[in-house]
């Protein structure tokens, strides 16, 4: 029972900051927000600790988009699904490309930053599935959600010119990884927050 009470509680309070940031949004995207947001919160927020170690549970902790939270990495995410909207309504979406020729044309830190980052997936997924130890891959979206953030502040991506698509293509394949990062721990991906 008290486990219920801790999900409807951090189901209602993502649904009121939901509301605040996103008054515009109807009844149910702000409730499948809600859901998503809450009940990601809660299970990341215990994920991330190593089990032999204790922790507290801070409702402020759970639910920043500032830190390690599944709130931060989900809208990482929502913030690569808007990217890859927005090139779309331009007209010019992510191309399928040869990604020998994309990772020669990324020579900026936070481009290689992000590509050091996202070739770690699997090795992380094997480490965690091998040392039954899940906060591995906590750790691991958490950083990759960073290096998405540093690279989306420090380069362009809509208004790259020549450098959109394969910039575009970094944006996709973070996507698809901070994606599949949360599937691993149970935690919806959700395209908008």
């Amino acid at each position: 029972k008290r486990q219920d009470e801790l999900m409807d509680e951090a189901v209602k309070r993502a649904r009121e900051d939901t509301r605040q940031r996103r008054p515009e949004l109807g009844d149910d995207a702000v409730e499948a927000i809600a859901n998503a947001v809450g009940l990601g919160a809660v299970r990341y927020n215990i994920i991330r600790v190593q089990p032999e170690k204790s922790m507290i549970f801070r409702w402020e902790e759970a639910l920043t988009f500032d830190g390690a939270s599944a709130p931060f990495i989900q809208y990482s995410h929502t913030r690569a699904c808007s990217i890859l909207r927005k090139a779309e309504e331009d007209g010019d979406p992510v191309r399928e490309t040869d990604l020998t020729e994309v990772g020669n044309l990324l020579t900026h830190e936070a481009e290689l930053t992000l590509i050091r980052h996202l070739a770690r997936l699997p090795l992380t997924i094997h480490h965690c599935a091998e040392e039954r130890k899940v906060h591995t891959i906590a750790s691991y979206a958490n950083g990759l959600a960073s290096a998405f953030n540093a690279f989306y502040r420090d380069v362009p991506v809509l208004k790259a010119g020549d450098l959109r698509q394969p910039r575009l293509q970094l944006v996709l394949a973070t996507r698809i990884a901070l994606a599949n990062a949360l599937d691993v721990l149970g935690i919806e991906a959700p395209e908008q927050m």
